[in-house]
């Protein structure tokens, strides 16, 4: 049987080629992903490694309750002092102080040298770091000089001896580069600036503080000998470890921070396996129907059902083995081409292409399971075949009812409605719920879309019936022949439709909601911002104000907070600056409530958590201040010009949870007299230009910048979707070449009563294009529906306005159906160049 298992597979190849290069480009992102994930996972060890050279104990201070925005726990600072009690300590040959925050450059061009949205980093310079390795000039000496990174001084365009400005922490300032260093693994896009001992002093701990002492311990003492020797020296509560458990901290730290990249990958490769599934089953379905004769052969000269199920299983695992294969090597390929991708956003990878055992153990794991999977249930029907089959002219396996499953269909359909509804349409969405009637949806139009066939096919083939006649009947009535066949082929099209659909629903709502939200919220003139990518410095607030013109500057500064153990949205805020340039819709008490010490609440947190007026906070842990006892003085409706916030709470409070060489504005909102906007934009500019990453725009502008953020994110997602949808096309041009297989004889028969070859591709390409058009409309119908839940359901969120991208849809709409077109180029080509006199006698 392993012969004829091999030989079913030689004798069909050409049928089979492209079901396995569907399989192909599923694996091929599920291993591009794995190995993206080595490499970056092996660009971060190697920058972890790096920083902890020389790390024999960390010394920090003691953990607290309060976390920062990405949750980590915060920690009570240390006092310089202590350094000078470390290195006191036997067996200590040298005690750094951690200090560090931001530091860009000015390059060459003039601009701020960045990559993307990678960080700036700034850090005080020690002659005895064994991390940094000088590679021309001398290290800082006086403030005004700096030490830079070999990679960060190329991408300034800088060399040693040049003077540039640079914005360190909140202070433009000429700065000398007086020397470079080598960082050896890399920096992973991000720069590196480092400053002389006082000025990092002065820069990132003017209260004295620092958070943590790094410690090189003498030849012969061990890290645990030098951990116990100083522990007797520290302050309650602070702790020493080893630079081994510091570097595994570091290394789990970062492998928790990055993961996401690998998740978010991983989802798209699994909807590209799966959508490869429908293509693997129609094909082996096709299949086993045409070769109904072949396997009653089969089973009339002794061949038992088991045997004929493992013949065809075994070809599904032949195809799947050939196709994960091909499937890891062109893995390895596209993880390139997604490295650079994931370079444009700042992060540079310079962990290679590892192929890792386990990238190639689950790669072919995917491809042979799913290959296998989808082809158990043709592989059953083939073994249930009679021998008896084999003596029929036109044997072929019998199709199921498509009544029945257009009844299941809409049933698990209106189940799937039961569930969304309700749960996206109230005060507070049932995520479990909403998953899990989306997935009913998408469920039903599976089994229903069999029965949807025919009056979907018919409407989208009208076109091709009225201009090409008869043609176009015969191509509408091909699509109609084997509704299952149709339905299952025009599936995995709708799949990645679906999600292209929803998502650009729920990006049009966002970037309508913005647009929205900026022209009805918002009545200051101009908005600074950083993009995200920083905080804008305290000291800019303070420039604008003495501009002439300017009547109101408002300020917005976040901060991290939690309530009971959950994190909590707050920003800090002036009552009278907010009221002046956002339009806030207080719904209970007054936003002068701040000015009295006492916090303003949102709806949302309000209705959420049951608090009104006067009630008392249970203990809040903002910044560094732990058990904060905070009275609601007010509630307003959530603003998005005050990113949603959950919490306002006053600026009084912000100074003393914010350490000062951490303070900074994520907003900064400026009301102007109207007399000159021209020139007060212009002397706008001028002012925040020093500061080299603040923008000046207008409300509209404002609301662009957002949109443009939201589009980048929808084109990464389209362009993933995109595989899906080419493995999709590539199911249709395998149904059409099979369909035009079996259907020899018939093409035969109507070019001999005078069908043209003009006439017969024309048909083919008619039923290619309805085929395709049918799965895109019931994808896009169910992306509109999907997308709108997601919207109703995010409304407290801020996504209020509903906006459904018309002209995308029809874009999509029609490159399906060029995409159909494209697909029958090659079952056309074949089905014109048959012999009309073999065909019509082929069995």
């Amino acid at each position: 049987m392993l012969k004829v298992t091999v030989k079913g597979i030689f004798t069909h190849r050409l049928r089979f080629a492209l079901t396995a290069l569907a399989v192909c480009l599923g694996v091929a992102l599920v291993a591009g992903t794995l190995v993206l994930s080595g490499s970056i996972n092996r660009t971060f060890d190697g920058i972890v490694e790096q920083t902890s050279a020389g790390t024999d104990v960390q010394v920090r201070g003691a953990e607290l309750e309060t976390t920062t925005f990405d949750g980590t726990r915060q920690r009570e600072p240390l006092p310089l002092s202590l350094r000078e009690q470390l290195q006191a300590v036997d067996g200590v040959e040298r005690v750094a102080a951690d200090m560090g925050g931001t530091a860009i450059l000015v390059g060459e061009d003039g601009t701020a040298a960045r990559n993307g949205g990678a960080p700036n980093l700034g850090f005080a310079y020690y002659p005895d770091d064994p991390v940094v390795e000088l590679t021309d000039g001398r290290g800082p000496e006086k403030k005004g000089e700096v030490l830079v990174e070999n990679t960060t001084l190329e991408l300034a365009g800088l060399k040693v001896g040049d003077t540039t400005r640079a914005l360190i922490q909140n202070d433009p300032q000429d700065v000398t580069i007086t020397g470079s260093f080598d960082f050896g693994s890399g920096l992973a896009g991000a720069t590196l600036v480092l400053l002389d001992e006082q000025t990092a002093i002065d820069t990132w701990a003017p209260d004295g503080k620092v958070p943590s002492f790094t410690l090189g311990a003498d030849d012969g003492v061990s890290q645990e000998q030098l951990r116990d020797a100083v522990s007797s020296v520290i302050p309650a509560g602070a702790e020493a470890i080893t630079g081994s458990e510091y570097y595994d901290e570091q290394k789990d730290a970062v492998a928790s921070g990055i993961g996401f990249i690998t998740t978010f990958l991983l989802v798209f490769a699994s909807i590209a396996v799966f959508v490869g599934a429908f293509i693997i089953a129609n094909t082996f379905s096709m299949l086993v129907a045409q070769r109904t004769r072949e396997l009653a052969l089969l089973r009339a000269v002794g061949a038992s059902r088991g045997q004929v199920l493992r013949v065809v299983l075994g070809e599904a695992a032949i195809l799947g083995l050939v196709g994960s294969l091909i499937g890891l090597g062109l893995g390895v390929l596209l993880a390139a081409g997604l490295q650079a991708l994931v370079e444009t956003f700042g992060l540079e990878i310079t962990g290679g292409l590892p192929v890792s055992v386990n990238t190639v153990v689950i790669s072919l794991l995917v491809g042979l399971v799913v290959t296998m999977l989808s082809a158990v249930m043709p592989a059953l029907r083939a073994a249930k075949v009679p021998p008896m089959a084999a003596l029929r002219d036109d044997a072929q396996v019998p199709p199921g009812g498509v009544l029945r499953r257009g009844i299941i269909g809409l049933v698990l359909v209106l189940l799937g409605f039961a569930a969304v509804l309700p749960s996206s349409l109230g005060d507070e969405p049932n995520w479990p719920l909403i998953g899990l009637g989306a997935a009913l949806l998408l469920l039903g139009l599976l089994v229903a879309a069999p029965w949807l066939t025919r009056p979907v096919v018919r409407l989208v083939a009208a076109p091709y019936t009225r201009i090409y006649g008869t043609v176009g009947r015969l191509a509408r009535e091909n699509a109609l022949r084997n509704p299952r066949r149709t339905a299952t082929t025009a599936s995995a099209l709708m799949i990645g439709l679906a999600l292209m659909s929803s998502v650009g629903v729920f990006a049009s709502s966002a970037n309508a909601s913005v647009a929205e939200a900026v022209e009805t919220d918002l009545s200051a003139d101009y908005v600074l911002s950083t993009g995200g990518a920083s905080v804008i410095p305290t000291t800019v607030a303070d420039e604008v104000e003495k501009l002439s013109g300017v009547t109101s500057v408002a300020t917005v500064r976040d901060v991290p907070m939690q309530i009971d153990g959950d994190g909590v949205y707050a920003v800090a805020a002036e009552a009278r600056a907010i009221s002046e340039n956002i339009k806030v819709q207080v719904n209970a008490g007054s936003l002068d409530a701040l000015d009295s010490g006492q916090v303003v609440i949102s709806q949302s947190i309000a209705d959420d958590r049951g608090w009104k007026v006067g009630d008392q906070l249970p203990p809040a842990d903002i910044g560094t201040q732990v058990g904060q006892e905070l009275t609601v003085g007010g509630i307003i409706e959530d603003s998005l010009p005050l990113d949603n916030a959950q919490v306002l709470f006053p600026m009084e409070l912000y100074s003393e949870a914010v350490p000062p060489a951490q303070q900074g504005d994520f907003l900064l909102y400026v009301k102007s007299d109207g007399a000159d906007s021209a020139g007060l934009r212009e002397e706008l500019t001028k002012t925040v230009e020093p500061f080299l990453v603040v923008s000046v725009q207008d409300g509209e502008e404002f609301a662009d910048a957002q949109a443009a953020q939201i589009n980048q994110l929808l084109y990464l997602i389209y362009a993933l979707l995109a595989l899906s949808v080419l493995i999709a096309v590539l199911g249709i041009v395998n149904t059409l070449a099979l369909s035009v297989f079996e259907r020899t004889r018939e093409i035969g028969l109507l070019r001999a009563v005078g069908m043209s070859r003009r006439q017969l591709r024309r048909m083919i390409s008619a039923e290619s294009v309805s085929t395709a058009v049918f799965g895109a409309v019931l994808g896009m119908a169910l992306g509109l529906v999907l997308g709108l839940v997601l919207q109703r359901a995010l409304v407290s969120q801020g996504l209020e306005t509903l906006s459904i991208p018309w002209a995308t849809l029809v874009v999509v709409l029609v490159a399906s159906a060029i995409a159909g077109m494209f697909a029958a180029i090659m079952p056309a080509w074949r089905a014109v160049r048959l012999d009309v006199l073999r065909a019509i006698t082929a069995e």
